[in-house]
């Protein structure tokens, strides 16, 4: 792999750690005593300015590190996290997507470093506004290299470290020190007080304590040493790692007693005398004076330290995966088409075989060809949940943005769905949330005067279904102005004015140009959103649904299929000629009698058990000349959600196809969304079964 590969790489993983800090980021807004949180902000963007500076980012890398500055001092309790904190995170996580895309952001980032720069907080403020001064002075001058952080495996030292008592006077600041220390990794450092004399003799400008820390680090030895490089002819520092057990389920945690004895403060024998006390051992070890209450608590830190580092191994281990490129998974799915393409071929032959042994063959290349198509597609299916966290940031952008408190719930997070098919899916759901936050939500007066939560819920929910995934979105606002939609459909000529079909009427907000907003904003009224929801669901062969409750919310349903590549069909005859349609909208095949066709075309209509459904002869739709052969038959199919029948000359079976994508010549046709190739070698058009309905019934 040569540079270019890695900084591709690089910039793709910071991209996937850029979403979760700002995951993280909108949910610390609303737990900010959670310092997990916190501490996910730091370590990501402590990996991206490491590798940043690595790579060759150095923009990107020194923009970081003062971010990362601000939120150490976050973790170091030195500024509580409030709305200030949240909002200079999010800004810095679009200014390093820009700075990754190849933008300069210059101006951005010197206002964020000024909005830092602002902050107060028992002097943290001063250090970070002497980054924003140097910043602003280098501006366009070359930046000092960053170091990287150490990619070696999690490692625990112990240190020992006892200054002269003059050392103050060398003006050393030992608080800095620590700091450094600290940034290497988890780090816990325990005063040892018992050399400290009494108050009348105690001389403040001499040093009477010493250190017990524990730091966990992917650093090595000598880099935690160069931290005490300045000071270490004054002091007695003392080293040395931990060795990490390991056990058959994994890295051993050591039990209390043995630490105490590992470092020296107890021996073997005072550990038998404690443990037959049948009571917690650093209490009893402190209760009887073999030990102080500072080397217990450094010892528990250690304990602490190494059960963290073996719990993340083993999930490190657990959810081991491979990083692969898209281009790849999407090129195996095309040979994987092709081989299910040659199965099929491989099973009409078979059928000619009178011997039967090359049926068995073809039997068994079915059955490993179908386990290898399954393997392969389940590749590209990832959870939804973390494309719907990005949502997060997206609603809490427009409560400020239209004025009105607003919270997202999510669930089903956990159904799966085709990469590819999520990645088209994100603007059609960014103009459902903003449809929602601008015209669903009312104002927070409103709300209160009809007895409603001060906070607007914004709802997305996902489930599978069959061979499919619903998507709900839905918000606890006023629902569809009904009556509106009405007037604005007359005005514009969609519908007439007796109109009185309410599902006709609601499918009006489709329309091309169709807005009830009477002014145009930055966010709405310009008559684009839900149409452009249905064009590009309709790319994905899926469908959408709206329903509505006055004064209680609205709620639209988005039904995609799980891959875009291999799909379930029913294979029909028209005219001599194969056709598809999609099986997930097939409901049932039925006869077609004389009676019943009646005068045929888009005038007829079939009794089927007491429900009145439409029919469409196919070869009209289709342009194709000649009568029915015999008795036609009747698919009927969900469109929209209103049963239709397809009238065929013939039902050939249900087939599993390849999709393939149409030439230029034919793909303005727009009844046909696809082609397949069959197991004889013929090709198969895949129906567009919307396009059809809409095109002769107008639904």
């Amino acid at each position: 792999m040569n540079f270019e590969d890695n900084q591709a790489l690089f910039i793709e993983e910071a991209r996937d750690r850029l979403q979760t800090i700002e995951g993280s980021l909108v949910i610390l807004e609303k737990q900010p005593a959670d310092m997990d949180l916190v501490n996910e902000v730091f370590r990501g963007l402590h990996t991206i300015k490491g590798s940043g500076s690595m790579f060759g980012f150095q923009s990107v890398a020194d923009f970081t590190h003062h971010v990362e500055s601000l939120f150490d001092e976050v973790r170091s309790g030195h500024f509580p996290v409030d709305s200030r904190i949240i909002d200079i995170g999010l800004r810095s996580v679009d200014c390093i997507s820009l700075l990754l895309a190849g933008g300069d952001g210059g101006e951005e980032r010197l206002g964020i470093l000024s909005a830092i720069e602002g902050l107060e907080g028992d002097g943290a403020g001063e250090r970070v506004s002497r980054a924003v001064r140097a910043a602003e002075a280098e501006e366009g001058e070359p930046r000092p290299r960053v170091t990287a952080p150490g990619s070696g495996p999690e490692r625990i030292f112990r240190l020992s470290f006892r200054p002269q008592k003059d050392l103050l006077h060398r003006g050393v600041r030992l608080e800095t020190l620590f700091r450094e220390l600290s940034s290497l990794g988890s780090c816990h450092v325990t005063a040892v007080t018992e050399a400290v004399p009494e108050l009348g003799e105690l001389e403040p400008s001499l040093l009477h304590m010493s250190w017990l820390i524990t730091i966990s680090t992917r650093e090595d030895l000598e880099a935690v040493r160069s931290v005490f490089i300045f000071v270490e002819d004054y002091c007695e520092l003392a080293i040395s790692p931990v060795e990490l057990g390991a056990g058959e389920e994994g890295i051993m945690v050591p039990k209390l007693g043995e630490i105490l004895v590992d470092r020296g403060f107890l021996q073997d024998s005072d550990v038998e005398e404690i443990r037959q006390e049948q009571k917690p051992f650093g209490a009893v070890a402190i209760d009887k004076g073999k030990v102080s209450a500072e080397h217990v608590e450094a010892a528990l830190a250690e304990q602490a330290m190494v059960r963290t580092i073996g719990s993340e191994r083993e999930s490190r281990q657990e959810a081991a995966t491979i990083r692969v490129r898209k281009e790849k998974l999407d090129g195996l799915m095309d040979l994987v088409g092709e081989l299910v393409i040659l199965q099929a071929m491989m099973e009409q032959e078979a059928k000619k075989d009178s011997a039967g042994a090359f049926a068995s063959l073809s039997e068994n290349l079915g059955r490993l060809s179908a386990d290898l198509r399954d393997t392969s597609m389940s590749m590209r299916i990832v959870p939804l949940q973390e494309f719907f966290m990005g949502f997060q940031r997206l609603v809490r952008d427009l409560s400020a943005q239209v004025g009105k408190p607003l919270r997202l719930e999510i669930s089903g997070g956990s159904t799966e769905l085709d990469k590819n098919v999520i990645e088209l899916l994100k603007d059609p759901l960014v103009h459902i949330i903003r449809n929602s936050a601008d015209h669903g939500v009312e104002t927070p007066e409103l709300r209160s005067r009809l007895g409603k939560a001060p906070v607007a819920t914004i709802s997305i929910d996902a489930r599978q279904v069959g061979p499919r995934v619903e998507i709900s979105i839905a918000d606890d606002g006023a629902g569809l102005d009904m009556g509106r939609i009405r007037e604005r459909a007359v005005e514009k000529g969609l519908i007439g004015a007796g109109e009185t079909d309410e599902e006709r009427i609601r499918s009006m907000v489709f329309e091309p140009g169709f807005s009830t907003s009477e002014k145009t904003t930055d966010i709405s009224g310009r008559g684009v959103g839900l149409d452009v929801v249905k064009r590009n669901l309709e790319r994905l062969r899926g469908e959408v649904s709206l329903s509505s409750e006055e004064g209680r919310g609205a709620k639209l349903t988005l039904s995609i299929p799980l891959t875009l590549v291999i799909i379930d069909g029913l294979l029909v005859m028209i005219g001599g000629h194969n056709y598809v349609i999609g099986l997930n909208q097939v409901q049932e095949c039925v006869d077609m009698t004389a009676s019943a066709r009646g005068a045929g075309g888009r005038d007829s209509m079939l009794n089927l058990r007491g429900m009145t459904i439409p029919i469409i002869a196919l070869r009209e739709s289709l342009m194709i000349d000649g009568d029915y052969d015999g008795l036609a038959r009747l698919v009927i199919v969900n469109s929209e959600g209103a049963s239709v029948g397809l009238e065929v000359d013939a039902v050939v079976g249900r087939k599993q196809v390849v999709i393939k994508p149409l030439s230029r010549a034919v793909s303005s046709i727009k009844a046909v969304s696809g082609a397949t190739i069959l197991g004889d070698g013929s090709v198969a058009l895949i129906l567009d079964v919307a396009e059809i309905v809409r095109a002769r019934i107008g639904r």
